[in-house]
């Protein structure tokens, strides 16, 4: 497995109508938005990135759902569920063949539009199962929130600098967090080693800083302490 793969941007940046934002933990079918996000990052890895006899297109999966299970710890039933808002957030698409599904990924090889979403670092040393999701108890709104960070870090990250720059005013504008859901959804994610929250220097006055998030597992050297002067004020 790779370092990082690609993942599709440009349907999480849509500020029209930001899809992190349709996914609200109200009603039923909270826990399977939970999966949902997770089991699109487990998809995005296994996605085929170069033409396949099986696949001449890039971005499909054919994962079981055992698989699915061993990577995530979830159940059937919620890897069911988290299939189901994927399709309907249009992320991606199921074909169905007898008793086995393929799963396409919208937008993989798109030119452009694209993050790099940290893979093997997630998983444990035989690629079993990601650490994070495992941990995951699907009975949480900061879950649900803190994917939704994640993978808009992943979509807004600056490949030179290494760090995504987001207000928390803006992270709720693209997911509809509330401004007070934020943090703890930060603080999740910094627990389970997914991201680093780091501190940097505005143009505003001498006093002023604004967080700086890195992904982590994806070019641990590019950070604050080895290129801060090329990073200046923000």
């Amino acid at each position: 497995m790779k370092e990082w793969v690609r993942m599709p941007s440009y349907w999480l940046r849509d500020e029209n109508d930001p899809p992190l934002a349709r996914l609200r933990w109200i009603g039923q079918g909270r826990a399977d938005q939970i999966a949902a996000l997770a089991i699109y990052v487990v998809l995005v890895h296994h996605a085929n990135d170069q033409p396949t006899a099986r696949f001449p297109e890039q971005g499909w999966s054919d994962l079981t759902y055992s698989r699915l299970a061993d990577i995530t710890g979830f159940s059937r039933s919620k890897i069911s569920g988290g299939l189901r808002v994927l399709e309907e957030l249009g992320a991606i698409e199921i074909h169905r063949s007898g008793r086995s599904n393929n799963y396409y990924v919208v937008d993989f090889g798109q030119h452009g539009g694209w993050g790099k979403l940290p893979a093997k670092g997630l998983y444990t040393k035989d690629l079993q199962r990601i650490h994070a999701f495992h941990a995951l108890r699907l009975r949480s709104r900061v879950e649900l929130n803190a994917l939704k960070v994640y993978l808009l870090i992943v979509a807004l990250r600056n490949n030179a600098t290494n760090y995504a720059f987001v207000a928390y005013d803006r992270i709720g504008d693209y997911t509809g967090i509330n401004r007070n859901d934020v943090k703890p959804a930060l603080s999740w994610l910094v627990t389970q080693a997914l991201i680093q929250v780091d501190q940097g220097a505005t143009a505003l006055n001498q006093f002023s800083t604004m967080n700086m998030y890195r992904l982590r597992h994806l070019e641990p050297y590019k950070h604050r302490g080895t290129s801060g002067r090329e990073l200046g004020a923000l």
